[in-house]
């Protein structure tokens, strides 16, 4: 499949997982071409006449050269060069993220804001086609993307700019957009499995009916809680389960509420990275004739500072920690049920997996931290953003959820098996899958691979 775009609106979360993670081609239509080219036309006619304004990175240059008007010499040269950034080093940025960050790159290119030249804008789609450079995920203590699009896009366009094109490539908010488009596409996916996995060990534990009645939905008045009850009652449904004549241990009475904060906090992940991807976020930005008349303007802005990515991916980071506390406790009373694993085992085998989810919910916790507005350098810089480290500790919060929850699905799963007892159908592939990764009776020095199998499962 290929997808085709036309203007800033096309780009969506749904278009992100379709080319960054299931690797569909993009076009541009001829209508956006020509759209291209013709907001590029109305740019120069706009700069040749306002040449005695002060347009950042156009008739001036970038940082503290903004002070400093250009002759028509100067401009030019300045133009034709790839503008300088500051570097960095470390571990990349993975490929899927990259891809995510080309899209967003184009939302000011499709919206009319950076009047690159077409050629321009489909060099930027023709580098979704191929292997991408390397881009570093630590240091950036920059206002905005600058160091990772200058890592990511210099290579590809040195030499092969004109006037007004290095601003509209290394500016704006692109990376935001894409590393909160990349975990939210993540979270889609851990939400899905902890709801799977949280049901099956309700199954493990007896978990009675009562703690997901539907008749909790209206006592507790939050649509999102409401969702994550019916889920739950839907996989529990059928299959003739145990039940406790009295209420489980809290984690297991807190975990429909709990998943209806996950649901809560990626509904909202939903809607910023929707936002970020189609916004222009360009500095400056060019509005065109339409916008006004009669030549368009300039506007020197605060586009490069996504106030909603990194807010919004610690609010995952927190939610998927939090969680891991929760799964962490429902390992623990699995494995000292009187019928559960440690008093089925012929020794402590899987029942000492309580360790290694204790061991995960501290990494989880670990990255649960605020990234706030960074202090920047001494003068025009004067504050930092920090999506990219956001991003980094929300990638490892949901790691080490998936993992934890790993853990449960094992220990919930040998545990219904031990017994002999009926899984309900909502939950019978996943227990199938879990038993098939981590069979009954694992020798302990295949340990380590069965998890990894088991994970890769639930990552599916």
């Amino acid at each position: 499949m290929t997808v085709l775009l036309e203007r800033g609106s096309d780009l969506t979360v749904d278009v992100v997982r379709r080319v960054a993670r299931d690797g569909e081609a993009v076009e541009l239509t001829a209508a956006a071409v020509e759209a291209v080219g013709r907001r590029r036309r109305e740019f120069l006619d706009f700069v040749d006449a306002h040449g005695e304004r002060h347009l950042y990175g156009i008739t001036t240059r970038h940082h503290t050269g903004a002070t400093h008007l250009l002759t028509p010499q100067e401009r030019a040269e300045y133009g034709s060069h790839f503008v300088t950034v500051p570097s960095t080093t470390g571990p990349g940025l993975p490929g899927r993220v990259l891809r995510a960050v080309l899209l967003a790159r184009l939302a000011d290119v499709l919206n009319g804001t950076a009047a690159v030249r077409p050629e321009t804008a489909l060099a930027l789609v023709g580098m979704l086609d191929g292997p991408l450079p390397h881009v570093p995920e630590r240091g950036h203590g920059e206002p905005g993307d600058i160091i990772a699009l200058g890592h990511l896009l210099r290579p590809r366009f040195t030499g092969h700019v004109e006037i007004g094109e290095g601003m509209a490539l290394i500016n704006g908010s692109p990376v935001a957009a894409g590393v909160l488009a990349d975990a939210v596409v993540s979270g889609r996916g851990h939400l899905a499995v902890a709801e799977e996995v949280v049901a099956l060990a309700a199954v493990a534990a007896g978990s009675p009916d009562a703690h997901y009645d539907v008749r909790l939905a209206a006592l507790w008045g939050d649509e999102h809680q409401t969702a994550a009850l019916a889920r739950l009652r839907d996989l529990l449904a059928g299959g003739g389960r145990t039940v406790l004549p009295y209420q489980a241990p809290v984690s297991f009475r807190s975990a429909p509420r709990m998943l209806g904060w996950l649901r809560r906090c990626q509904a909202q992940a939903e809607e910023c990275a929707a936002i970020a991807l189609s916004a222009s976020s360009n500095n400056p930005v060019f509005v065109g004739p339409d916008v006004s008349p009669p030549l368009g303007d300039v506007l020197s802005n605060g586009g490069y500072h996504n106030p909603l990515a990194a807010p919004v991916l610690d609010a995952l980071t927190r939610a998927w920690a939090d969680l891991g506390q929760l799964v962490t406790a429902q390992v623990g009373r699995l494995v000292l049920l009187p019928d559960g694993i440690a008093a089925t085992e012929s020794e402590p085998r899987v029942s000492m997996f309580d360790m290694t989810s204790s061991g995960w919910a501290e990494e989880g916790r670990a990255a649960a931290q605020a990234s706030l507005i960074g202090l920047g350098p001494v003068g025009r810089t004067d504050t930092t953003t920090s999506e990219v480290l956001a991003w980094r500790r929300a990638r490892d919060a949901g790691a080490a959820l998936v993992a934890n929850l790993a853990a449960l699905a094992v220990v919930a799963a040998h545990t219904v098996a031990r017994r002999g007892a009926a899984v309900p159908p909502g939950l019978a592939e996943l227990s199938g899958a879990v038993l098939t990764a981590f069979p009954l009776d694992t020798h302990p020095a295949d340990f380590g691979p069965a998890l990894v199998r088991v994970q890769e499962h639930l990552l599916r």
